[in-house]
């Protein structure tokens, strides 16, 4: 079950240690939205600073020279309040799939951005890089027919409930992220998993 508990501690991997969260950074066009993504999994934040490295070499954020070794996971303890208002998909349900589609093409499904549109963190099943190309295909309503559609939805879930789906949790507000406690951030290389 896929849910945010007072205390737990969430990860997240980057080509530099985050300890203060700047929402005005972040990207939109992901999964669930513009927000600062961490996950429950620490080797999935381990995982995706080598990705991260790539994308901030490539779009000229480090030098070409940056060391891969030198990324790191960011350890974040999150503290429950109840005036926080969250959401978690539990699974590759046709709604998750629905609203992954709808924010990273802003024109499907449009009631379902306006319906989570006041939720501060928003979490789920994360789409990555295998789960990426089926719903690009979903999106695209080429193979798999027209977004939204039962036959659609049903060919794009069967194709992502085979992976092995991690979480992710959004904090898409400031009151969101004020409530995540930096803890420390690991340097990439001298982590051993």
């Amino acid at each position: 079950m896929i849910e945010l508990q007072d205390g737990m501690l969430l990860y997240h991997g980057s080509y530099i240690g985050i300890p203060a969260i700047d929402l005005n950074r972040c990207f939109g066009g992901l999964d669930f939205g513009r927000g600062f993504y961490l996950t429950s999994s620490y080797e999935q934040a381990y995982n995706y600073v080598q990705l991260s490295v790539r994308k901030a070499m490539r779009i000229g954020t480090v030098p070409r020279d940056f060391n891969p070794e030198d990324g790191q996971i960011s350890v974040y303890k999150f503290h429950y309040d109840p005036n926080i208002l969250a959401y978690c998909f539990q699974g590759a349900s046709v709604e998750w799939l629905h609203f992954v589609a709808a924010n990273r093409k802003k024109d499907l499904f449009p009631q379902l951005l306006k319906k989570y549109g006041t939720i501060d963190i928003i979490g789920g099943k994360i789409a990555d890089d295998q789960t990426a190309h089926t719903l690009q295909q979903y999106i695209g309503g080429v193979d798999f027919g027209i977004p939204g559609t039962p036959k659609a939805d049903k060919i794009a879930i069967e194709k992502l409930l085979p992976n092995c789906l991690k979480d992710q949790f959004c904090f898409r507000t400031h009151d969101a992220v004020n409530h995540l406690e930096y803890i420390r951030s690991d340097r990439y290389g001298d982590v051993k998993l």
